[in-house]
């Protein structure tokens, strides 16, 4: 498990962050009838009956005020490409946590299983375009079979379009992970941190402060300067008097790192759409991508002007637009030639 995964399994771990979830960014009538003070965290090792060993990233049991039990099965997807079989792996996942709960409490049948709610967090930048439905992956059946294929439909929450749409209640904790996620560069995550410090006072949050730091010291600060030598900080506003005694260094190294990484991301994207329009066309667009990423990270969301803007340009213009970016104070700035 590389660093960014068990940092969010750490941090999802944490009731504190799960209920920030549902209770601000996951919306739905049945969320009124959950029993909060009731979670529960669970086991996440599955045996198979082959023996063959699988492991699911979180599992909480939320009682219902009417005394029932709802299972949250929380699959953490932070590769930046899409996984296209990930129904068929909640689909697995649901499969085994029931054998495992009839093997832990027998007493279940012949009653009713629990409902179980299959969760993506994916935290890439490429917009999540994988199927949601696991009877989108299987070809269609003959008539007369249609009624004995699987179906599952799982939720996913895809961080980086809900922070480019905006309205994330600004003191919720998932929110501002997401927003720290796909941050606009030093100083927004400044004053990320000191509100994710402010939001956890008090010792009850004492394990998830203590997982932000983690995460922000082995993810987020080494992603965004692979250069720096990040020293050890074991508390958040020792990263925050950090990042201000630093700042003036840090923030450009910060910004070329964002563009190397914008570029590289550009040429992927444009190799693939090379493929199919030509290797002009997809370098162009990979141009286009790499731009409208730094911006939003920089500016936040787009205006439709913008986004009209950026796809009527041509390669010079973005290539003047994307320097223009590193001194920019204001969006208008970025698009002076």
């Amino acid at each position: 498990m590389n660093k960014h995964d068990a940092s969010y399994r750490l941090l999802f771990h944490n009731p504190h962050l799960v209920r920030g979830l549902f209770q601000g960014i996951v919306s739905g009538p049945w969320l009124e009838a959950l029993d909060w003070d009731g979670l529960q965290a669970l086991p996440t090792d599955y045996i198979s009956d082959k023996l063959r060993q699988r492991q699911g990233d979180c599992v909480w049991r939320i009682p219902r005020r009417d005394g029932q039990a709802l299972f949250l099965l929380l699959m953490l997807e932070h590769q930046s490409n899409n996984d296209h079989a990930m129904a068929l792996r909640m689909l697995t996942y649901r499969g085994l946590l029931y054998e495992t709960l009839l093997r832990r409490e027998p007493g279940l049948l012949p009653t009713a299983l629990p409902a179980v709610l299959p969760l993506v967090l994916y935290s890439g930048v490429p917009r999540w375009s994988a199927a949601i439905d696991v009877a989108d992956l299987i070809e269609p059946a003959p008539p007369g079979l249609q009624a004995y294929q699987p179906t599952l439909r799982y939720l996913l929450v895809d961080e980086g379009q809900l922070v480019e749409q905006g309205g994330l209640p600004g003191d919720n904790l998932a929110a501002l992970l997401f927003r720290l996620e796909h941050n606009r560069g030093l100083e927004d995550v400044q004053k990320l941190i000191q509100t994710v410090y402010n939001c956890t006072e008090g010792s009850q949050y004492r394990e998830l402060r203590r997982a932000f730091v983690s995460w922000t010291r082995h993810v987020l600060l080494p992603r965004a300067l692979p250069q720096v030598q990040v020293p050890p900080v074991d508390d958040l506003l020792e990263i925050t008097d950090m990042l201000a005694d630093q700042s003036r260094s840090w923030t450009h190294q910060w910004k070329m790192e964002g563009v190397q990484e914008g570029l590289q991301e550009g040429r992927q994207e444009g190799r693939r759409e090379g493929l199919k329009e030509g290797l002009r066309e997809g370098r162009q667009e990979g141009e286009l991508v790499l731009l409208k990423r730094l911006l939003a990270r920089k500016f936040g969301p787009l205006p439709d002007e913008a986004e009209q803007r950026l796809k009527a340009a041509t390669s010079a213009q973005l290539e003047t637009w994307s320097l223009n970016i590193l001194d920019a104070e204001t969006l208008e700035e970025v698009f002076q030639e």
